[in-house]
This record gives C-alpha cells, sequence and structure tokens, in this order.
C-alpha cells in the first residue's frame, strides 16, 4: 500500500488528502472486473471466477446439486438452489462463505431476485409453486401456485412482475409481485425452460427446449410477436450491454445462437463448448458454462472466437444471473 508522509501539513490538508486518496481507492475497487459464480452440480460447490485475471479464485462447498444461481449484489448475497437437498445457500460476496440455508419446498432449480435485492424468487419444480424469500433476513414472504415443472424465472426492472417458465404446460405464467397472484398465463413453445427480459423490458424470451425455438413475447400486451428457431434444446440467454443482440445457448448443438433483437432473428450461429449451458455477457466478452468441459468458456462477443477457458468444478450449470453487478430484467452493465 502507498504511504503519504504528511508530517508538516495542516489538519486540514491531511483530511483533503486523506480523502482523495480514499476517493482514488474507492474508483480502483468500482472499476475492477466482475466475478461470476458458477454452480457445479456434480461437485456440490459454487467457483468464484475473477474475471479481470480468468482464474477461480475461491469454491464454496453449497448443498446438494447446485443448479441455479442468482447473484445479487446490492445485497451482497448470491443465493444458489440445491434441488436435490431441497434448500437455497446463501453466500455472502464479501467473505465467499455461506451464510444462511434456507428451506425450499421439494426441488428449487430456478432462483432470481428483484434488481434491489429485497425479494429472492424460487421455483419449486415438482410442488409446482413459486416461493418468495426477505432477500435481507431470507424469511419467507409467501408462495404462488404456478403450473406444472416450473423452472426460469425473470424479474421485471421496477419488481413489479415476475415471470415463471412452466415447463410442462408449455407456457409462462405472469405474476403480480405485490398480491403474490398470478395475473395470466401465456403459451410459448414446447417446454419452455430459461426466460430472458430484454434490456429496455419490452420483450419476454422464453427458451423451448423440445421444439428448439424462442418464443418472444411484449410484456405489455402477452401477445407473441416472434417465433425463432434457434439450435437444439436452447437452455440459457444473455444480453449484449447495448440491448442489440441475444445470445442462446445450444445444450445438444454446442452452438449460440446469435440473435438481432430488431430483426427477431439469428444473424450468426457459433460453434461453443460442449453442452453450453449458463451464459452471460460482459463488455465484449460472452461466458458459456460448459457442463462437459467442466468450464466456463469465454469468447469475443463480435466474432464468437473462444479466446480463454477456465477450469470450474464437475458438471457445472450457472443457470441464472452469475456476474456480481447484473441486474435483473435490465440486461448487462457494460
Amino acid at each position: 500500500m502507498l504511504e503519504l508522509k504528511l508530517t508538516g501539513l495542516s489538519n486540514r490538508t491531511r483530511a483533503i488528502l486523506g480523502a482523495l486518496i480514499l476517493g482514488a481507492c474507492a474508483c480502483g475497487r468500482a472499476a475492477a472486473a466482475p466475478y461470476a459464480y458458477i454452480t457445479n452440480q456434480g461437485s456440490n460447490d459454487v467457483s468464484v471466477v475473477d474475471l479481470a485475471t480468468s482464474r477461480v479464485v475461491a469454491t464454496v462447498p453449497a448443498g446438494r446439486s447446485p443448479a441455479g444461481i442468482a447473484v445479487a449484489s446490492r445485497v451482497g448475497r448470491a443465493f444458489v438452489s440445491n434441488p436435490d437437498s431441497r434448500d437455497v445457500s446463501v453466500i455472502d460476496l464479501t467473505t465467499r462463505r455461506v451464510v444462511d440455508t434456507l428451506p425450499a419446498g421439494s426441488g428449487p432449480v430456478g432462483i432470481a431476485t428483484s434488481a434491489d435485492g429485497a425479494r429472492v424468487y424460487v421455483a419449486d419444480w415438482y410442488a409446482n409453486q413459486l416461493l418468495v424469500y426477505d432477500g435481507a433476513t431470507g424469511k419467507a414472504a409467501g408462495r404462488v401456485a404456478v403450473g406444472h415443472a416450473p423452472a426460469g424465472i425473470a424479474v421485471a426492472a421496477d419488481g413489479a412482475t415476475v415471470y415463471v417458465a412452466v415447463r410442462d404446460d408449455d407456457a409462462v405464467d405472469e405474476i403480480d409481485a405485490a398480491s403474490l397472484r398470478v395475473r395470466a398465463t401465456i403459451a410459448v413453445g414446447r417446454h419452455p425452460f430459461a426466460l430472458g427480459l430484454s434490456p429496455d423490458g419490452t420483450m419476454l424470451y422464453a427458451l423451448n427446449v423440445v421444439s428448439d425455438d424462442v418464443t418472444v413475447v411484449a410484456t405489455a400486451t402477452r401477445r407473441t410477436v416472434a417465433t425463432i428457431p434457434v439450435g437444439h434444446a436452447p437452455y440459457g440467454i444473455a444480453f449484449g450491454a447495448d440491448g442489440r443482440r441475444a445470445f442462446v445457448t445450444n445444450q445438444h448443438a454446442a452452438t449460440l445462437s446469435v440473435i438481432d433483437v430488431a430483426a427477431q432473428r439469428v444473424v450468426a450461429t457459433w460453434p461453443s463448448c460442449d453442452y453450453p449451458e449458463g451464459i452471460a455477457v460482459r463488455g465484449a466478452r460472452v461466458y458459456v458454462v460448459s457442463w462437459m468441459e467442466d468450464a466456463l468458456c469465454i469468447y469475443d462477443a463480435a466474432t464468437g472466437t473462444r479466446s480463454a477457458q477456465v477450469d470450474l468444478g464437475r458438471n457445472p450449470r450457472g443457470f441464472g444471473l452469475f456476474l456480481t453487478d447484473d441486474v435483473p430484467g435490465a440486461g448487462r452493465l457494460p
């Protein structure tokens, strides 16, 4: 750490210099690259990756078969769904330790938070319900009966609306976050699993793993505006910082589909790692979680060129928003 000799200076000058030093340090921390928290279903833990160095800096034990992840930087927590131990692990982002374990029905899979981290939503796959928790205390805050086999969750930026993919009903349930009631059920393609909201919140994207396409729904009208064919078994979706492109992982095709959001069509298909699942975009990079390669694969967001790989635990999934500073319903921060 830099040391300064302040002898001979007035108290006021010392205070000013101290404030400047602290401000510079704070700016340096704010500008630092984010971290990725990747669930490893086969090794029952979470890999913490420093994206500045492309290295694993911590491995955090979780529950059994962790799958879903929701990083809520604004409350300093990451929430991990563990289907086989039927609970949610709460990780402190500063200490990188599990600080709480929440009971979560009979099979928690999808997980998401509101943008402010005040609420945590968990899809209970076997019990056909959405569980709600207080993000600060971990206390149960309610539950909502939904359709069959709820999976992916998306939360509007204002926190007022929650969307849940109900896989076996070929639909998405739209939930009022205040009353915790289903407002509407929206028909989509066959077996939707993951959901994504466009950065401006006007379009909902449902990834249909059996019909190999993406249903695009206008959130204002709940009407389908496009059905976009992609690769085999689409699993994860992420948007570029400018909102112009969406990137979809295709599990069984080992590819990425690049969607032009304005045209609502695939403009490129890139080869990817084997069995790609979770995905995130930050700046000029696309981060893809590979179930079969036990790795986080890093690509150039403009060309699809693979630039690096980070070894993770066994059978990683990264299902959800896994980067620090991600904002639900508002795309990725640049």
